[in-house]
């Protein structure tokens, strides 16, 4: 979908005509799936890279649509922000060397990709969520100016009719209220597309639903939102609830959110997935479609359904069913899109190999999954694993079981035996499934090595610089390709750093510890004491900073009035500042030009950290 002839749906007669074709649409597929109209001779495998962009700092940078102008190749594309792009791998026949065909094509595309970016110093960090990534980031101004993510953008927002809120809790807790769909761009996911042979398209999606928690947990990328330790797997929460696009009216009436795992099995055929779809998520965008795919059918041609597939589109599924036509024949195919992009490519298709094997794999006894277990036990699963990975319990079918031992003991042989059986060589299984194995054994995923040193790492620099050493670290793995089981954990060496390379906002404290300038001096003490503080900044109501209090200045008022008299009162107004996007090396020349200690941080009149001579005592960092 080219996103030049998208259009919202309160053009009247653009609507009719759309759902006229929709439901075409669904009348064809019904008829081809009763005909058995779908050929039964090649299974293919296919994969979409999804990529976030960053500068030298590794802070995103928006360099997406000057990067595709120098590429010239269709399988390189935007993303919803100009911080994003994506890959779309070409489609390849599940036989043997499959996987080392699409770990040879991700590396040469890669490559291809760096190639052509010299000129912008960007690099592409394999992470489902930067660690460097900032609010400031999500700002709408950061969005790829085509139509299609436009209108979407507009149309999510007007039906929300208030700002977007996302709220995850975890080790931490994050709360913040965005203005757009743009936070959504903070995720980015390996996506693998599996063809389906027909016959057992519903046995094949059920299966799909019921294995996504356990695949997820030993593949989660992603731990950290904003300096905040969240879930294993925050894409998962970030992006459900950054394009839910429910108001209270649509919460009392219990309107489905557009990014969902699903809400039930498939009982009878696939169609009934989107003939759901269709009764209970109303068209967000409309287009002009060119074919009707019942005349299309009739004449020998297969349809192109487009009308369904940009429903079907604009529904957000951890696991989508998904029409096709390749190479001049219909297909039905599953969209695996709840893994995360990283933590190297090996990773990557050692994921593609564990689930195609797993898929591939179905024991016969799991095919009537509906009679078997309940769905709501599937869709827990699930949740449960992107909030705490690999250290779970499973339901499995009526027993509980560590994910640990599920993996071990009856997931991983599944998958090899289901590789098997396409013919993949004992060779080619074994170098991409025992990458899944040692991860799940040594209980050391992406997230869980990004949880752990950056714990390690906070204790001794800001969650900027943190950020940064954690981003940085991570390339330079990916880029020997070392499987993220065998990345050895930071090492920090206690040597000065070099000044030059950073901003005041790579290291300023934003944890910050302020008084408002009516409150007593009384309290001013008993802050100073249990903080450890030297001197206190002062604000008011709107966060802008109004003065400084030092500790000499609360010493020199009489204890009898320290209740009485406001802050304001003995407040030193005169405060020089700065600016977070400043040269650090310029904050302390200002330091030393001012002889003072500390400089507050404002951005757009606001008060936003601190930097003080602490700051310059950091550490570098040798891995």
């Amino acid at each position: 979908m080219s996103g030049k002839s998208i259009n919202s749906t309160v053009d009247i007669k653009a609507r009719k005509a759309f759902t006229y074709y929709l439901l075409k649409d669904i009348e064809t597929l019904d008829q081809m799936l009763k005909n058995n109209l779908f050929p039964d001779d090649i299974i293919r495998i296919g994969a979409e890279q999804e990529l976030a962009i960053t500068d030298d700092k590794m802070k995103p940078t928006c360099k997406a649509l000057e990067i595709l102008d120098n590429i010239d190749s269709e399988l390189f594309t935007t993303e919803l922000s100009q911080f994003n792009l994506e890959i779309n791998l070409e489609p390849q026949i599940l036989k043997a060397g499959v996987f080392n065909q699409l770990h040879k094509n991700l590396k040469s595309h890669l490559k291809h990709l760096q190639d052509k970016s010299k000129s912008f110093n960007v690099h592409f960090p394999l992470v489902g969520i930067l660690p460097t990534i900032e609010r400031a980031d999500f700002d709408i101004k950061n969005i790829t100016p085509y139509q299609r993510y436009i209108v979407l953008n507009d149309i999510l927002k007007k039906t929300k009719n208030k700002s977007f809120e996302v709220r995850i809790s975890g080790v931490d807790e994050l709360k913040m209220e965005l203005d757009s769909i743009l936070a959504e761009s903070g995720n980015t996911s390996f996506q693998i597309h599996l063809q389906l042979k027909p016959g057992e398209y519903k046995e094949k999606y059920n299966w799909a639903q019921m294995i996504s928690g356990p695949v997820l947990a030993a593949c989660t990328n992603s731990s950290l939102l904003l300096g905040r330790e969240l879930w294993s797997e925050t894409r998962i929460a970030l992006f459900q609830q950054t394009v839910d696009s429910r108001n209270s009216v649509y919460l009392l009436r219990e309107q489905r959110p557009r990014v969902t795992f699903g809400h039930d099995w498939v009982h009878d055929c696939v169609s009934e997935i989107f003939k759901n779809d269709i009764s209970h998520y109303p068209l967000l965008i409309t287009a002009e479609v060119d074919e009707d795919s019942s005349e299309a059918l009739s004449k020998g041609k297969p349809p192109r359904m487009k009308a369904l597939a940009m429903h079907n589109g604009n529904l957000y599924k951890w696991n989508r069913l998904c029409y096709g036509v390749s190479e001049g024949k219909p297909h039905m195919r599953i969209e695996n899109r709840y893994i995360p992009t990283g933590p190297t490519l090996i990773d990557e298709v050692a994921n593609v190999a564990f689930w195609i094997g797993l898929m591939s794999g179905m024991p016969e006894e799991y095919k009537d999954l509906p009679n078997l277990m309940g769905f709501k036990a599937a869709r827990q699963n699930f949740y449960k694993a992107a909030k705490h990975g690999l250290n779970i319990q499973f339901e499995w079918f009526g027993k509980q079981i560590s994910a640990k031992s599920l993996l071990l003991k009856e997931l991983l042989p599944m998958a090899e035996k289901g590789l098997k059986s396409y013919g993949i060589p004992d060779e080619e299984i074994a170098t991409y499934l025992d990458i899944v194995k040692q991860r799940v054994q040594k209980n050391k995923t992406g997230s869980q090595w990004m949880s752990k040193n950056y714990s390690r790492l906070k204790k001794h620099f800001t969650k900027r610089r943190t950020a940064y050493f954690l981003t940085h670290q991570m390339l330079k793995n990916q880029q020997k390709d070392i499987p993220v089981h065998q990345w050895r954990n930071i090492n920090i060496n206690k040597k000065p750093c070099k000044i030059t390379d950073f901003t005041v906002s790579d290291v300023m404290t934003t944890d910050l510890v302020v008084v408002h300038q009516n409150d007593p001096i009384l309290i001013l003490q008993h802050l100073m004491d249990w903080n450890n503080l030297h001197q206190i900044l002062v604000e008011n109501n709107e966060h802008q900073l109004k003065g400084i209090v030092a500790l000499q200045d609360i010493k020199q008022v009489d204890s009898s009035s320290k209740q009485s008299r406001s802050v304001k009162t003995i407040m030193q107004t005169d405060v020089k500042t700065i600016n977070p996007d400043v040269e650090l090396v310029k904050a302390k020349e200002m330091m030393e030009k001012y002889k003072i200690s500390a400089l507050p941080v404002i951005t757009d009149g606001k008060l936003v950290g601190i930097v003080n001579a602490e700051h310059f005592k950091q550490f570098s960092i040798d891995a």
